[in-house]
């Protein structure tokens, strides 16, 4: 059998009768505890311009079906009702406060007398005789810890009506008046100052262990979540009917329900819709969560309605579903929810859209924007939405890129991109990200490549702290200036030449020159420097051309602080070496160090390798820049 869920008034609470078993500790709330529940209440009795049967929602109140022997004045009786497995304190808060209205404000006439209905009960399996003191706790009683604390509770609460009559200026039976209408009156006859609910969550499976759940709650393994209280609201047995049909459909939703959650615990396909890991237990909510901020970004009322705690989302649902919930109510929701999974799946499953709107998401736009963007009357067929991804790409985030117009060598009209390494940054970073997906997309549209750019591992990319560490633009040309200062940079610079620059072996003074430097630190680093780049052949490069957007590409601030400015023949063997053991390195980068995009196999990365690659990047990326403006 599964959970039952739904809103109860704290007005439906009154004249049940409530358990509190031995494994639950006693009664302990502070001072500043009660003060925030009175607080929040009030504030809601007190709003302004409150919709219709709007409602103050306190968190959940988890119970199962319970009956028990009640001893008193030596006769036992035997009490139907309900052992509280979370929402104790909560309740015997409530509970205290109904007995202060009714000495204070009430006085001389019982609940029952003034509104039909008398208190609900709280016995304690550890303590019966807690049962009547709860009926006078205004009497100071310090015989154990727990009477204590009950005691106290019922002073903060008189202190905090004190407290607000003199800080508010407020009529003492003003206040009491419009805190009790909350508490006495349910939604269906609820005055101006609406109503106090609690999200009733029932156990009813007979297997259901409430021990075992309270551990679950209160211990901070999983705790309850708006998805277990949807699936409470959906599976409720009483939704599906009657009969073999009925237990059929009900069997059904679940087993969809497993489907999508499995589906969305893959982590390629939620790191593809998401920005961050999602350390919930049930990753199904990101869809409930959507729906419920389309509701209210379509609907201002519906806002005031949920809330702002931890379960709106649940709230939306629940009023989602109204008062009656049938079969069909929970079929049209549900087909609701699977409709937009299936976008998503689409999405994950084509290899041009994956790229984009990974590339979206990446760039910090929702899935919700996004599916707003798609789900437009404009937009037919699949190159429509194809064109409307290509579309956002441009002008929202590339938006800053321009050509600028050049001279070559032939005296030749020609353009190149502005976006050098002087330039913004974060624009430099999309743009070369952006470069590595469509290069993606149109080896796979040729047939050439079969292979999704993984999200995953470009948004999660963790350093050996477990921190996640940013990407970085990377001077692919490694001919500048001596930088390394510091004494183990230069001996790691210097093995890294003897190890790939053959031709220092044969240049004996050269070879004992480094030697000698690394292991006694006596010589001239500067003049080793500048002869190692000497007999490396590497190109003397143009300040343009090295802060030129052929000459960058992206890798990880791991790999790249861990060779500064190594040789190019360094740089190209570490690449190697990490891509070996599974280090992710962006397509693009790893194929610009293995000189795929010049044809040029030698060791080395001239003015020729850097106009190729530019070549390559413009090329890629031409349906996302702006037309060339040929000036006469």
């Amino acid at each position: 059998m599964n959970n039952e869920i739904c809103l109860k008034s704290i007005s439906e609470l009154l004249e049940e009768s409530f358990y509190i078993s031995a494994y639950q500790r006693g009664y302990r709330w502070t001072e500043q505890q009660i003060f925030d529940l009175l607080n929040d209440i009030y504030s809601f009795a007190k709003k302004k311009n409150k919709s219709e049967k709007e409602f103050y929602c306190l968190q959940p109140i988890i119970v199962k079906k319970h009956s028990w022997i009640r001893t008193s004045n030596d006769k036992e009786e035997t009490i139907v009702g309900w052992d509280v497995v979370d929402g104790q304190q909560r309740l015997t808060t409530i509970r205290i406060l109904f007995k202060y209205l009714l000495n204070e404000f009430l006085t001389g006439r019982s609940l029952k007398q003034r509104y039909n209905k008398d208190l609900f009960t709280i016995e304690y399996q550890t303590r019966p005789e807690f049962y009547e003191f709860l009926d006078n706790p205004e009497k100071e009683d310090h015989s154990n810890i727990d009477f204590y604390h009950i005691s106290e509770a019922y002073n903060f609460i008189a202190k905090w009506f004190n407290q607000k009559v003199e800080s508010d200026g407020l009529m003492f039976d003003d206040l009491c008046d419009s805190i009790t209408k909350l508490l006495v009156y349910n939604k269906t006859n609820q005055k101006e100052e609406g109503v106090v609910q609690v999200i009733w969550y029932q156990l009813v499976d007979e297997k259901a262990n409430q021990i075992e759940t309270f551990i679950r709650i209160n211990l901070g393994k999983i705790s309850l979540t708006n998805s277990e209280l949807i699936k409470a609201l959906f599976l409720q047995e009483r939704n599906f009917g009657v009969g073999d049909g009925a237990k059929l459909k009900q069997l059904q939703i679940a087993h969809e329900w497993d489907q999508i959650e499995n589906f969305l615990q893959d982590e390629d396909f939620w790191w593809f819709l998401n920005k961050s890991n999602n350390e919930a237990s049930s990753h199904i909510e990101f869809i409930f969560d959507m729906m419920c901020k389309i509701a209210v970004k379509n609907d201002e009322d519906i806002a005031k309605l949920l809330g702002n705690d931890k379960f709106v989302t649940f709230r939306y649902f629940n009023l989602l579903f109204g008062e009656e919930i049938d079969y069909e109510t929970i079929k049209y929701n549900w087909d609701t929810i699977k409709k937009y999974f299936e976008t998503f799946v689409e999405w994950y499953e084509n290899p041009i859209w994956y790229h984009y709107i990974g590339f979206l998401v990446y760039c910090g736009e929702s899935v919700l924007d996004i599916f707003n963007l798609l789900t437009v009357p404009e937009i037919e067929t699949k190159e429509d939405v194809t064109d409307a991804l290509v579309q956002r790409i441009k002008n929202k985030h590339l938006k800053g890129i321009s050509w600028i117009e050049k001279i070559d060598e032939n005296n030749e009209k020609t353009f190149a991109l502005n976006l050098g390494y002087v330039s913004d940054k974060y624009l430099l970073r999309k743009a070369l990200l952006l470069f590595n997906l469509e290069y993606i997309v149109k080896k796979t549209n040729q047939q050439n490549l079969i292979y999704k750019f993984p999200f995953k591992a470009f948004k999660a990319n963790k350093k050996n702290n477990d921190i996640n560490t940013a990407w970085d633009i990377e001077h692919i040309d490694s001919a500048t200036e001596n930088s390394l200062t510091k004494n183990d940079d230069q001996n790691i610079w210097l093995k890294n030449a003897l190890i790939d620059v053959p031709e220092i072996n044969k240049d004996k003074v050269l070879f004992a020159e480094i030697n000698n430097f690394i292991t006694s630190q006596k010589g001239d680093f500067d003049q080793l420097f500048k002869k190692v780049q000497a007999i490396s052949n590497e190109e003397q490069l143009t300040d343009e051309l090295k802060n030129s957007l052929g000459n960058l590409t992206l890798l990880d601030a791991g790999t790249n602080r861990g060779y500064g400015n190594a040789l190019f023949v360094t740089k190209r063997r570490i690449i190697i070496e990490k891509d070996k053991k599974g280090v992710f390195i962006p397509i693009c980068t790893k194929n610009v160090f293995l000189k795929y995009f010049d044809g040029n196999t030698t060791g080395k990365w001239t003015a020729e390798d850097i106009i190729a690659y530019r070549t390559e990047i413009e090329n890629t990326l031409q349906k996302f820049l702006p037309t060339k403006n040929l000036t006469k």
